[in-house]
């Protein structure tokens, strides 16, 4: 990451991969107008930083399928540190969405959700607030504001908690919003695979650069500051 203070110079912020699974070392430099400075170079772990992953959410139980899908793949089977928490508006399909639940339990015995079921009209930014004060446990925990069509990786987890600081940083990634694959696979008979349907090119969407609605930042950052959301959907990668 680099960012230029017009009246000081460049910040570097480097992250290199160390020897365990979990353990990044980070390195921060400073380019005044003049030679380079070293500023810190710190040890970083990421193996007790749980996230809890809040998505809003309203019918689309399809949707909601496809998304517990790559939870299981990603957050249970691969990183494990995660806790999920469905804020369900109104009362049509939620049975369905508690089955999907209850089904990823008993396959994986995995009991880190939390479902919210609120009798209000949708509101993304209402879902978010409710998800966020929910948690009840002492530790300050990290949130991840996800929408149900968003398809993340384990990789996309650890840039989260590495870019995510308590008071002093909130980490928004740039998605890639993928159009209608109805639309862009429509001279096929039978719809690609989804992994081969996540491949970024220029034909398949493009780089949302201008949406701040999913974010990595701190339960006591959102309450301090005070809730934020918008609406967009996508893939993350990184």
């Amino acid at each position: 990451l680099t960012r230029t203070e017009r009246s000081r110079g460049t910040v570097y912020e480097l992250m290199f991969k160390d020897d365990g699974p979990q353990d990044f070392a980070q390195l921060v430099l400073f380019r005044p107008f003049g030679p380079l400075m070293k500023v810190k170079s710190d040890s970083v772990n990421t193996a007790s930083i749980i996230i809890n992953i809040i998505v809003p959410l309203s019918g689309r139980v399809y949707a909601f399928r496809q998304f517990v899908n790559n939870f299981r793949e990603v957050s249970i089977q691969q990183d494990g540190q995660v806790h999920l928490t469905v804020v369900y508006f109104g009362r049509d399909q939620i049975d369905q969405v508690k089955a999907v639940l209850d089904q990823i339990t008993r396959e994986t015995r995995f009991r880190g959700f939390t479902l919210i079921q609120m009798n209000e009209e949708f509101s993304r930014g209402r879902g978010l607030d409710v998800g966020a004060r929910a948690w009840r446990q002492r530790q300050n925990v990290l949130l991840f504001f996800c929408d149900v069509d968003v398809h993340f990786t384990a990789d996309f987890l650890t840039s989260c908690r590495l870019n995510a600081e308590a008071g002093k940083k909130v980490y928004y990634p740039v998605l890639f919003s993928q159009y209608n694959p109805s639309i862009i696979y429509s001279n096929h008979t039978l719809l690609p695979s989804i992994k081969q349907q996540l491949v970024i090119k220029k034909e398949n969407g493009f780089w949302r650069d201008f949406g701040f609605g999913m974010t990595c930042q701190y339960r006591s950052d959102f309450i301090n500051v005070g809730n934020i959301g918008t609406d967009f959907h996508g893939l993350l990668t990184c």
